[in-house]
């Protein structure tokens, strides 16, 4: 879905997967830090022999960003796209009743509820017969997670009631409309099937690990954004249900050189928004074209 938005602009994207996601390595909360995986992230850029490169970030992938900026400005190709970006909720103060209780009682408490999240969410196969174990290639193809036909026509039409047409816009951020779901109707199905699949696999390790940085239970982020230099543009929406305003006023305050942009009636799955996607991704391309 976002690999049609970069394309169009020329761009290559790249999806490098924090630890305890998808196929990386689990890292213990104790030993994760912002710092310690922008250097991670160097060392695949220069796998990738790409000696500079542009960010997106979303949410808590915002400190990861800017750790990588801070530490390696030379390699970022500015501005820093920014959803709803992430704030230390000791200097934002926020979240302050998670400071009164310490790190491996929040650990045990997150992880068993991501457990329990995972349990609700996998399928039943405790009345699958040996005679439906065994599958052919075909079989097993159609009966693949990602198959249209796993998915019901009742959740695709509830789908489509909530997205808009698929016309094009003339603005990024329409004033008085909500912006438009990134995803598009012949996607429907592959993105409800790859959400499924998202919420039965025990994905718990790596959400773990985010949540414990960005409450800074272990230790702080190791930097401030008032140190780097690479400009950034951010969107958030005012809606944001974890991210309060006065997050955005410590954002905009510690940022030195920042464009941001409040979206009413949003709230923090702008990352899945259209307008958004297509402004940080075609901004990223007009740098590039430019440089």
């Amino acid at each position: 879905m976002f690999e049609e938005a970069s394309h169009k602009h020329k761009l290559r994207m790249i999806w490098p997967e924090r630890p305890g996601y998808g196929l990386s390595q689990e890292c213990d909360p104790q030993r994760l830090n912002a710092l310690d995986w922008s250097e991670a992230l160097i060392q695949l850029a220069d796998h990738l022999r790409l000696s500079r490169f542009s960010i997106i970030a979303q949410s808590v992938g915002t400190v990861f960003a800017m750790a990588v900026a801070h530490r390696y400005p030379s390699r970022v190709v500015g501005p820093i796209y920014c959803i709803s970006p992430w704030v230390s909720t000791v200097q934002a103060n926020t979240f302050k009743w998670t400071r009164r209780l310490p790190a491996n009682l929040i650990s045990k408490t997150l992880s068993f509820a991501l457990d329990m999240m995972y349990l609700f969410n996998r399928p039943d196969t405790t009345t699958a017969s040996a005679e439906n174990l065994t599958l052919t290639k075909a079989d097993a193809i159609n009966a693949s997670p990602f198959s249209p036909s796993s998915l019901t026509l009742d959740e695709e039409n509830a789908f489509l009631a909530s997205i808009e047409n698929d016309q094009e816009l003339s603005t990024d951020f329409p004033p008085h409309r909500p912006l438009r779901h990134m995803v598009r109707p012949h996607h429907i199905s592959l993105y409800l099937a790859m959400n499924k699949q998202r919420m039965q696999e025990p994905y718990h390790t790596g959400q773990l690990g985010d949540i414990l940085v960005a409450l800074e239970k272990y230790h702080p982020f190791g930097f401030s954004y008032s140190q780097v230099m690479v400009s950034v543009s951010a969107v958030w929406g005012e809606q944001d249900a974890l991210l309060p305003r006065r997050s955005m006023d410590t954002f905009a305050n510690q940022v030195r050189d920042i464009r941001l942009k409040i979206l009413e009636g949003e709230g923090h799955d702008l990352v899945w928004k259209e307008g958004v996607m297509t402004w940080a991704i075609r901004g990223i391309g007009e740098r590039w074209r430019a440089s």
